[in-house]
């Protein structure tokens, strides 16, 4: 878990649960299959992007031309898609369907049975922060401290202020570090302190502690200053002759060091590869081994940091460097920003639904948390910090405002991850209606969704098929669940809303379900009379 190669990276309102797992290979840095071994068996997929090109009924499907002979014609088929599919009878299937333009419901199947959602939980995340936070919301990182004298030199401590920017990457701190430079900036007499009292000490989200010992990136923890989504990448490359390289992004300056490199390259058989960890009183060593397939590019292996703010301290400490400024200290503080000081650098993130465009294309559960304690952190009555409590607050305090009563679900995290909701198909639609009623939120909202057959979690799904390109909808991956959650519609007359929720699906199964899943959108697609 944790493998993976590099890529660039009215409706119908539709929600599936999934659980399982997942390998990502990229073309950009090689293709081909491979495993990450050395950490517990993950309970979640990190970004379900093999969720799989599904398969449907097989033939073309027509529905009537009569209004009067549509709808039975709509049940019996999605009813038959699951009738037919007999080693799912002990799976626990939730459906709803529901016109957005006439709010007739159109079928619904155990639609009131509260299910796991998986990832499904990041639309509940993205409706309540694009209904609380605004589509103009960005993150801020903040350098600030004394004025250099004439010779360069601030006499005190350096501060970075962390309000939690989820995509905040190595790039940004690099490009910080260059304005501290371009400010006159070349020797800091005190250390480098790190102000992140945005949110509280508490980095590992709700439920993160049901697999401890996974160290895969998808459960990386969270703080106010985070780079590179708490991750550090292993990249390995195959070379002539039998030989790898391995190095480290970001850059840390020797606070994650490789101090193991056996991995060879091979001409057959699959990339396996191992990577350990090991935390030393002031260094994290890195082990790595196992071999490369050659001809396949590189691959990169993505583990979590235990320590999110003093390895992005440990990044810019290193831009900082790279940059001609000094810093006399070494040790790295955690500390509050004096009044007194100046702002000497900035950077702004992306506007939100840019953030939850990545978010949900790639089904990113650190960006899903961050999101979550960003909306305590806003919402919470100062001063302090935001804690879990106050995320999960906020999204109940939203939503309930558009239908869904504190009370009456479970989601107990941003992301989805573990075993972190309960949550119907009924529910589920509800929200999705009442995001596309809202124009402050619905247009942000459906772009932030793969698109099916083109893009995210679903660009392997559809091919061929008329509900190619007119599915934007949220996937769930975890061991015995898959969900698929999103808008349908043939034109822009006519959009439905629908949920799909598979939970205590048997063991290798998943495609089955999926394949369920797909054929119930290729009958909404005809229902609409798509082509």
């Amino acid at each position: 878990m944790g493998l993976v190669g590099r890529v660039a990276l009215g409706a119908v309102v539709v929600v599936v649960v999934v659980v399982g797992l997942s390998i990502h290979s990229h073309p950009a840095r090689g293709q081909g299959s491979g495993e990450a071994v050395g950490s517990a068996a993950p309970a979640a997929d990190p970004g379900e992007d093999d969720d799989g090109s599904g398969a449907g009924s097989g033939s073309a499907l027509i529905a009537p031309a009569l209004p009067a002979a549509k709808q039975p014609w709509l049940t019996e088929h999605l009813t038959r898609a699951q009738a037919a599919r007999p080693l799912l009878a002990r799976a626990k299937i939730g459906v709803a369907v529901t016109d957005l333009v006439t709010g007739e419901e159109l079928f619904a199947s155990n639609a009131d049975s509260k299910l796991n959602l998986a990832s499904n939980t990041k639309l509940l995340t993205s409706i309540a922060a694009l209904g609380t936070l605004g589509n103009g919301f960005r993150w801020r990182t903040t350098v600030l401290g004394e004025l250099p004298d004439e010779a360069g030199t601030i006499a005190g401590d350096l501060y970075v202020r962390g309000k939690g920017d989820p995509m905040l990457t190595a790039a940004h701190l690099d490009a910080l570090a260059a304005e501290v430079a371009a400010r006159g900036v070349r020797t800091i007499e005190g250390r480098l302190v790190l102000d992140t009292g945005y949110f509280d000490a508490i980095v590992e989200p709700p439920h993160f502690d049901e697999q401890p010992r996974e160290g895969a990136g998808f459960r990386a923890p969270v703080a106010s200053f985070g780079v590179a989504r708490s991750s550090i990448t292993v990249i390995v490359v195959a070379e002539p002759g039998g030989g790898a390289t391995v190095t480290l992004e970001p850059d840390t300056g020797g606070y994650y060091q490789i101090t193991k490199r056996e991995v060879t390259s091979v001409t057959e058989g699959r990339t396996r590869l191992r990577v350990e960890a090991k935390p030393k009183r002031d260094h994290v060593e890195i082990e790595v081994s196992g071999q490369i397939r050659a001809g396949e590019g590189s691959w990169d292996v993505r583990r979590r940091v235990d320590d999110p703010a003093r390895f992005a301290g440990e990044v810019f400490k290193r831009a900082l460097a790279d940059h001609g400024v000094a810093i006399r200290q070494k040790s790295i503080g955690v500390g509050a920003v004096p009044v007194t000081a100046k702002v000497i650098a900035v950077h702004d993130s992306q506007p939100l639904p840019d953030v939850l465009r990545f978010m949900n294309k790639t089904s990113d559960n650190y960006v899903a948390e961050t999101v979550l304690k960003t909306l305590g952190a806003e919402t919470r009555p100062p001063p302090g910090a935001a804690t879990w409590a106050d995320g999960v607050t906020a999204v109940r305090a939203y939503l309930a405002t558009i239908g869904l009563p504190a009370g009456s679900y479970r989601a107990d995290n941003g992301s989805g991850l573990f075993s972190s909701t309960e949550v119907s198909a009924h529910q589920l639609i509800t929200l999705l209606a009442a995001a596309h009623k809202d124009y402050r939120i619905g247009p942000d909202l459906v772009s932030t969704l793969p698109i099916g057959g083109v893009d995210g979690t679903l660009a392997k799904r559809w091919h061929g098929h008329p509900a190619r390109g007119r599915v934007r909808a949220k996937t769930g991956t975890l061991d015995k669940v898959v969900t698929i959650a999103g808008y349908l519609a043939a034109d822009s007359g006519h959009p439905l809303a629908f949920a799909i929720l598979c939970n205590d699906i048997p063991a290798g199964q998943r495609g089955l379900a999926r394949a369920m899943m797909d054929e119930m959108v290729d009958v909404l697609a005809a229902y609409l009379g798509a082509s």
